[in-house]
């Protein structure tokens, strides 16, 4: 009964953990972080402010979990994208498309990722995204260095640099709404043609010899 009765209280707080962020990405998106209130967060979730801090010590790491879950999705599109087939190279701008599209389509992502510096700072926002982006960006790297299609260049410094590259390109996209379309599609352009730059050149080139 014991086991019960835990499975539904952990059911309920995850329900209600939902329900804070759900309603939190709603009032940051439309008001900001700053015009924020626990108290907006906790009657829009139809909870109380005593359960939201249950779950969250203030209301920048609700924040912080709100955006953590944009990134993610953000993510997740670009890996789906790739399916199981191509070319590697092929994979990495479909990828890279993708994910870049994924700030044009989703309006709360950009007004999220505009406000996330400035409540979070950079190093936090750096730190989030590394959660995801950049074990992945790591393990490409060294697959296709070690498959012969990528140039051999030292994994910790050309990981680093594509993520950095990758963050600047989205908040180039997301720092003017009035051509997000646009700022994607120059976005793409520079970072297919710096993406050539890695491939490995063809073994009967003279810059192979």
């Amino acid at each position: 009964m014991s086991d019960v009765k835990s499975g539904r209280r952990e059911r309920y707080a995850a329900l209600t953990r939902a329900a804070v962020l759900d309603a939190a990405k709603e009032l940051f998106v439309a008001k900001g972080f700053e015009a924020t209130s626990v108290e907006e967060i906790a009657r829009l979730s139809e909870t109380s402010k005593g359960a939201v801090y249950h779950h969250f010590s203030d209301k920048r790491e609700i924040f912080a979990e709100v955006f953590r879950g944009t990134q993610l999705a953000v993510m997740q599109t670009a890996i789906a994208s790739t399916g199981d087939s191509g070319q590697p190279w092929d994979r990495v701008e479909a990828a890279t498309r993708a994910f870049l599209r994924s700030y044009v389509a989703d309006d709360d992502a950009r007004a999220l990722l505009r406000q996330a510096i400035e409540v979070l700072g950079w190093s936090r926002v750096r730190a989030l995204d590394e959660e995801t982006a950049l074990p992945l960006l790591r393990a490409t790297l060294e697959e296709f260095v070690q498959a012969g299609v990528a140039r051999p260049l030292p994994i910790d410094a050309a990981t680093q640099l594509l993520f950095s590259l990758y963050c600047n390109a989205v908040l180039f996209i997301a720092a003017d709404d009035s051509d997000v379309a646009g700022a994607s599609r120059d976005i793409e352009t520079v970072i297919f043609a710096l993406l050539r730059g890695l491939k490995a050149p063809p073994p009967d080139s003279t810059e192979s010899q």
